[in-house]
């Protein structure tokens, strides 16, 4: 029922909607993957009086409603999974750091001493990498599930083809480490103006970790979170904005005949990037943060393919461990200087980036296999009730 129901609503030209189940019965909450679809067409169709599929149908109130539903039901999906990644934090580090800390207060009797001491930062370490590998478990099983029916697979298919990989890495890594430069640079001069806030932000990134504890502290800043938060935001997030924004969106058929316009796109780029920015919880990073969500977005979109956002991601964080080293000759050159030339470095990367990744933002609908069968007379008109030619096995896919 819910099958015919989305047909009608996106097709009024069907009269009749016809659901075969290839198997009697499955279990509750297992996908019916043997399904398939017939739609029963008027002559209309076949004499021109009927709009195309291809074109833009007038909407009643149910069908406006419908879709007005379909933008918001994604939206909720996204601030679901925002919710669901914060909770994986808060139960694992939070809760995880009680219970420890209490335990630590039982057997010396000084929680105070315990919570000010190297041994509670390295585990709090610890919690986090454990959080982290959680979200991984979680979410990643599910993007996989989701990729063959979202927009990013449509994409993947009509991205550019032959691009250097070589080329694209040291594109990539230029453009992460001259953001981490520039980003350096711009927090430089915000201290100026906000050293309270700059304050409170340089003891949050403090990495205090040694041993050890500083090998595990930079595999969890260069590998695991550039992971974790790519298939979250990029992944997971972008897809429900992209279905937010594109409400057409079903499980017949997925984002496999959608148009999709630039405009969309970058509506639901904002979106999971905003997303991104919070998921920092401090106004400082998050604003820099949201940035670069919006381009490690782009860069996802270009390309179709995950790693590429994860190596920019990667080259990000792992720069950041190059700031201390290069310091003595950095504070010798002018800030406005190492700030313009991060900058130019930056915007030279992304252009590059852009001219090698060459296709357009925007996604062009594809014609379905039932409006091909439509015109080739394979679906039945009026008046032929009682003799149907059989459609071809797997014509509606």
């Amino acid at each position: 029922e819910g099958v015919a129901d989305m047909l009608l609503g996106r097709y009024p030209s069907a009269y009749g909607v016809r659901v075969k189940l290839e198997k009697p019965w499955a279990p509750v909450g297992l996908p019916l993957r043997s399904v398939s679809v017939e739609i029963e067409r008027t002559r209309a169709l076949f004499s021109g009086r009927m709009r195309t599929m291809d074109e833009e149908v007038s909407m009643d109130n149910a069908t406006t409603g419908s879709r007005v539903w379909g933008t918001c039901k994604w939206l909720l999906a996204m601030v679901g999974v925002f919710g669901a990644y914060m909770l994986i934090q808060v139960m694992t580090m939070g809760l995880g750091s009680v219970v420890v800390g209490v335990a630590a207060a039982l057997s010396t009797g000084d929680y105070e001493s315990f919570v000010e001491s190297p041994a509670f930062s390295n585990m709090v370490l610890g919690l986090s990498v454990v959080a982290q590998l959680v979200i991984i478990a979680v979410f990643w099983p599910r993007w996989r599930r989701m990729r063959p029916a979202s927009f990013v697979s449509r994409r993947e298919a009509v991205a550019t083809s032959g691009v250097s990989f070589a080329k694209s890495l040291a594109l990539l890594l230029v453009i992460g480490v001259a953001a981490q430069f520039f980003v350096g640079g711009v927090l430089g001069v915000v201290e100026l103006f906000f050293p309270e806030a700059m304050a409170e932000y340089a003891e949050l990134m403090e990495d205090t970790s040694v041993g050890v504890f500083a090998i595990v502290s930079a595999l969890s800043i260069a590998v695991l979170a550039p992971i974790n938060e790519e298939i979250v935001c990029r992944g997971v997030m972008l897809e429900y904005a992209m279905r937010a924004m594109s409400p057409g969106w079903n499980v017949a058929d997925g984002a496999r005949y959608r148009a999709v316009s630039a405009r969309a796109f970058w509506i639901a780029n904002t979106l999971q990037a905003l997303a991104f920015g919070v998921l920092h919880m401090n106004l400082i990073q998050g604003s820099y943060a949201f940035a670069l969500g919006v381009l490690e977005g782009w860069v996802f979109w270009r390309t179709g393919k995950l790693r590429y956002p994860i190596i920019l991601h990667f080259a990000l964080n792992i720069s950041s461990y190059l700031v201390e080293p290069l310091y003595p000759v950095l504070s010798v050159v002018p800030t406005g200087l190492v700030i313009v030339f991060a900058a130019v470095m930056f915007a030279l990367g992304i252009r590059e980036f852009g001219r090698l990744w060459s296709s357009s933002d925007a996604l062009d609908s594809i014609e379905r296999p039932q409006d091909v069968a439509a015109v080739q007379g394979i679906l039945p008109v009026e008046g032929e009730v009682g003799d149907r030619p059989t459609p071809p096995d797997g014509y509606l896919g």
